[in-house]
């Protein structure tokens, strides 16, 4: 690694910390009154854009709650697809659930569908994906834990959609108004996010970043 590889480093675990430490500072209470509006802004965008199908991932520690808008799509009938990370090959796989005893402890201890269930065929993938994340800004750039698990499915996805596709999967970041930043740096490898939802409402964001549209 270069110098400025080792300076870039170095300073994304610092803003690791900081982040972490921002997040876990917003009171349980306020956490789980910001998720809920959150919540609302997500479902709300799935009815507008009539997506039957999403990826969402299951709140671990201080993560902002999905659990509202998951128990929501499982209420009217849309498939909730959670996410299997497998460690010793860096890749996370899909998995189609429909409720929480579908789960079990995973990798880092975080909730994940059960080993007994089936990967998502290829090409059946959801058209949205809701991502956590540590940090994130307004280009829709993120922060995430570095280990690149959902940057290389974003690459995989991507890959997996027919070449000159119209649509490709719409990346959702959501995140609390506080872990918000400036600017986030970015790496060549970094997934880019196409939205992000914060209590606030939702930011569109356009061409890898070069661009926003409030709404």
């Amino acid at each position: 690694m270069t110098h400025a590889d080792l300076q870039l480093a170095a300073y994304k675990r610092e803003l690791r910390r900081s982040a972490v430490s921002v997040r876990d500072g917003i009171p349980p209470a306020r956490r789980e009154e910001l998720s809920s509006l959150v919540c609302q802004h997500a479902w709300q965008w799935l009815e507008e854009n009539g997506a039957d199908s999403v990826m969402v991932y299951v709140p671990f520690r201080s993560e902002l709650d999905t659990r509202p808008l998951i128990e929501r799509c499982w209420k009217t009938g849309r498939r909730v697809v959670l996410p299997r990370v497998h460690a010793s090959s860096g890749e996370m796989t899909l998995h189609a659930v429909e409720s929480w005893s579908e789960l079990a402890p995973g990798t880092y201890g975080i909730p994940e569908p059960a080993e007994n269930l089936s990967a998502v065929e290829k090409g059946s993938e959801p058209p949205v994906v809701f991502v956590p994340g540590l940090a994130f800004d307004a280009r829709g750039g993120r922060l995430g834990y570095g280990r690149g698990y959902y940057d290389r499915l974003r690459a995989r996805l991507y890959g997996a959609s027919a070449p000159g596709a119209e649509r490709k999967p719409v990346w959702i970041g959501l995140a609390y108004g506080a872990q918000v930043l400036n600017e986030v740096p970015m790496e060549a490898h970094d997934a880019f996010m196409d939205m992000l939802i914060t209590e606030k409402g939702i930011l569109h964001c356009t061409a890898e970043g070069k661009g926003i549209d409030a709404r």
